[in-house]
């Protein structure tokens, strides 16, 4: 119970960007001091006790083994993390999962000096697999629940009933990701956007998305790297990762095969967070903007219905994709730049799986 605690307060002071590595290190050495100075004087006096107690009473006694044990774990109670990598080793051991940090380009910054440094552009990614398997006896059994005559979930469109993967993957679990921007500074402050960071997460269909232990964290990047080098570069490992799911991973222990698959469903973001996903025009004033129809900026203030325009679809986007590839100017017809980041992926399909946000 005592390492359960420890444990979760040093998770905890991790988790604090406020808390640097070193300084962390330097409250769990004062815990261990503290510690081993009390639990060596505690060992003194029992052991003086100990020896007053006749020899009878001290053979084989349950109460007084036990006793020794808990002093044997008391005393042993920091032996694991007294260094960081040795800490992340412990925490790996128990469950914990490590994010990967990737290069993704390099970027300048500026110095507390005045100067400026070419630093490497990294982002952090949280595996999914790794995620998907820690908790897949929880989200495999989730029941499917469907309502007839009306949609109130994924499981209840015509999408999701009409999947031939689906049907011959009913534990295949279901993912949607989100992506937005925050501040980590002062929004206000002179230094507003300097430490502007681009998160990625994701929810399991078929379980409360509003739960905060239902969500995911999966990228974690600087705003301006994905700026520069685009989602395809930041969302490598993720897109790879979903490759394999798409196809079945083994993650059986000891040789007893255990297949866990996955796909992405949905994307949820803001209007320009999605339009840049997809690689749409991200001006909403001109143009053809609207990623679920080819209406245009000027017919806006006079269109009441959707349906007076047409829909776009996986095959008019993949036509606009290919002729955008090879006459650039083409997109001021369409709204399409470029080919969208997912787009990898063999089953997903940008303008049919990004939902909008209605907040």
């Amino acid at each position: 119970m005592t390492n359960y605690f420890l444990n979760r307060f040093l998770l905890h002071m991790y988790s604090k960007g406020s808390c640097t590595g070193k300084q962390i290190q330097e409250v769990v050495e004062s815990v261990d001091t503290i510690n081993t100075t009390s639990m060596n004087r505690l060992a003194s006096l029992l052991d003086g006790f100990l020896k007053t107690l006749p020899a009878n009473f001290k053979a084989d006694n349950p109460s007084l083994n036990a006793l020794q044990d808990a002093f044997d774990q008391c005393q042993n109670l920091m032996v694991d993390l007294r260094t960081e990598k040795q800490s992340m080793r412990h925490f790996t051991r128990k469950g914990f999962i490590q994010a990967v940090s990737y290069r993704i380009g390099t970027r300048v910054d500026a110095r507390a000096d005045g100067t400026e440094a070419t630093v490497d552009a990294t982002a952090q990614y949280v595996p999914v697999i790794s995620m998907l398997t820690k908790y897949k006896d929880h989200y495999t059994t989730l029941p499917i629940r469907t309502h007839a005559g009306k949609i109130s979930s994924y499981f209840d469109t015509h999408r999701y009933r009409t999947s031939a993967y689906h049907c011959a993957n009913p534990t295949a679990m279901k993912l949607t990701l989100y992506h937005d921007d925050i501040e980590v500074g002062n929004v206000l402050g002179a230094r507003a956007g300097v430490y502007k960071m681009t998160m990625f997460y994701y929810t399991v269909h078929g379980q409360s998305s509003s739960r905060l232990q239902s969500i995911h964290l999966a990228i974690v990047c600087h705003a301006s790297d994905l700026k520069q080098y685009g989602y395809a570069s930041v969302l490598k490992p993720l897109i790879d990762d979903l490759k394999l799911l798409y196809g079945g991973v083994d993650v059986g222990l000891r040789g007893v095969p255990d297949i866990i698959h996955a796909t992405l469903e949905h994307v949820v973001g803001d209007n320009l967070a999605a339009n840049a996903l997809l690689g749409m025009n991200q001006s909403f004033r001109a143009g053809h903007f609207c990623r679920f129809c080819y209406i245009s900026g000027a017919e806006v203030p006079c269109s009441t219905r959707a349906s007076d325009h047409d829909p776009r679809c996986r095959i008019s986007h993949q036509l606009d994709v290919e002729m955008v590839q090879h006459i650039p100017e083409f997109s001021t017809r369409t709204g399409v730049k470029q080919s969208g980041a997912l787009d990898q992926l063999p089953y997903f399909w940008g303008v049919e799986s990004t939902v909008p946000d209605i907040m």
